[in-house]
């Protein structure tokens, strides 16, 4: 599986466009649909995946549904503050999706060439979900290197939070770990570096 990153939005989101032979699937395609599309070319678009409903994670959703018809997955916790136009603001920016949507389960999951597990990881919002594929682990916005996701906006929690990062601390493979934010890392170097997983 190919997967490439592309930082887009007015907080340098972590769009992930993953490729198997002519299928592709995005996660969180934060902005710049028209661009998306054109970088798609002749992929065959079968799912959008949502790690959560904030606003820099979904602006690009509409116009890629509208264009594509492909189905939306978003965690059932987290699709009214997709919705929202204002649930999901921060630093005075707004997004929102209007397109159908499918609940994610936790558990394997599987589109077309691609099979994935939802692990449900809340705290930066209530319906937080980590995508996990062979080697590649897409945290969203609750892990991030040296870091992890803000819990003061609408719906965030420390407590919870906290909890969804044991699940991190007890996985046995060394995954590297692509984040909603900034750079990649790897499990082993947040076990030993990361504050919130000592």
């Amino acid at each position: 599986m190919e997967i490439r990153t592309f930082v887009l939005g007015p907080v340098a989101t972590n769009t992930y466009l993953l490729i198997e032979g002519d299928k592709a699937l995005l996660i969180d395609p934060a902005s710049k649909a028209e661009k998306l599309i054109e970088l798609l070319g002749d992929l065959d678009l079968v799912g959008i995946l949502l790690t959560h409903g904030h606003f820099d994670h979904i602006k690009a959703v509409d116009g890629l549904h509208e264009h594509y018809h492909c189905p939306v997955y978003i965690h059932e916790a987290d699709e009214a503050l997709a919705r929202d136009k204002y649930s999901g603001a921060s630093f005075g920016l707004t997004a929102y999706i209007s397109c159908p949507v499918e609940h994610l389960k936790e558990g394997k999951m599987k589109i077309d060439p691609f099979e994935f597990e939802v692990v449900f990881t809340p705290g930066h919002t209530p319906g937080s979900v980590t995508f996990i594929f062979d080697e590649a682990l897409f945290s969203g916005d609750t892990l991030f290197k040296c870091s992890v996701g803000r819990t003061d906006l609408e719906g965030g929690n420390a407590s919870v939070l906290r909890e969804s990062l044991r699940i991190f601390k007890n996985m046995e493979k060394d995954y590297f770990i692509y984040p909603g934010h900034d750079a990649p890392t790897r499990l082993s170097y947040e076990l030993l570096y990361n504050p919130f997983l000592n």
